[in-house]
């Protein structure tokens, strides 16, 4: 007489069966950490140049040259434009969000960087040093701060007390000039990635990511 039997997975076959998702997982994360850190620091590097790209509306639209400028709120790095004309001599420079009524109530355009990251060129990759990338070398947040002029170009605020030249130190000139700003992320896996927004003479705005060994 024959009986018939259910086959199943031994203990044995499913321990087996775990430790290989196990080992797959394991290898796999890392990988995903990376895809992960990458996105963020290109989302937050896009946030920045939508922001630089407003400071270029609003500049030609007041007829105003406003600056970009970085600050900490609540431990959290955020951007804005300082609606706060360069030229003005009243030294305010504060962020003034929504319901600030230092600047009359009107908010300044502002993004929320993603801790931890930084803004900085200290220790970032070569690349945007000579005219290679930009066909000139461009100023950075250590050299001055980004501003737009009331034509949509980048300029270079000579001084407090004067307006917007595009040339440093040089009053009255108007040589085009180009600006780098680094983004750098501490990443999970014990790296750092890096992005740079880059503004060309001519106002073009784009965003870099830094990967084997090149900006792209």
């Amino acid at each position: 007489m024959s009986t018939d039997r259910q086959h199943g997975f031994s203990l044995l076959e499913m321990m087996i069966v775990v430790v290989i998702i196990l080992v797959m997982a394991g290898l796999m994360a890392p990988k995903m950490l990376a895809v992960i850190d990458d996105q963020k620091v290109r989302a937050n590097a896009q946030a920045y140049a939508g922001l630089l790209q407003l400071a270029r509306s609003r500049a030609t639209q007041d007829n105003a040259t406003y600056q970009v400028l970085t600050t900490t709120t609540n431990g959290v790095p955020v951007a804005y434009v300082d609606l706060h004309k360069p030229d003005a001599d009243d030294g305010n420079r504060t962020y003034e969000p929504l319901g600030s009524t230092s600047n009359g109530n009107n908010p300044e355009p502002a993004v929320l960087l993603a801790a931890p990251i930084t803004i900085g060129d200290t220790g970032v990759p070569a690349g945007f040093g000579d005219n290679t990338l930009l066909g000139m070398q461009p100023f950075s947040d250590s050299t001055s701060p980004m501003v737009q002029a009331e034509r949509g170009l980048p300029c270079q605020r000579v001084d407090k007390a004067l307006t917007c030249q595009n040339a440093p130190l040089i009053s009255g000139t108007k040589t085009p000039i180009a600006y780098v700003t680094y983004l750098q992320y501490a990443t999970r896996a014990g790296g750092t990635a890096y992005a740079a927004v880059t503004v060309t003479p001519a106002g073009r705005i784009k965003t870099w990511i830094y990967q084997g060994g090149n900006w792209q």
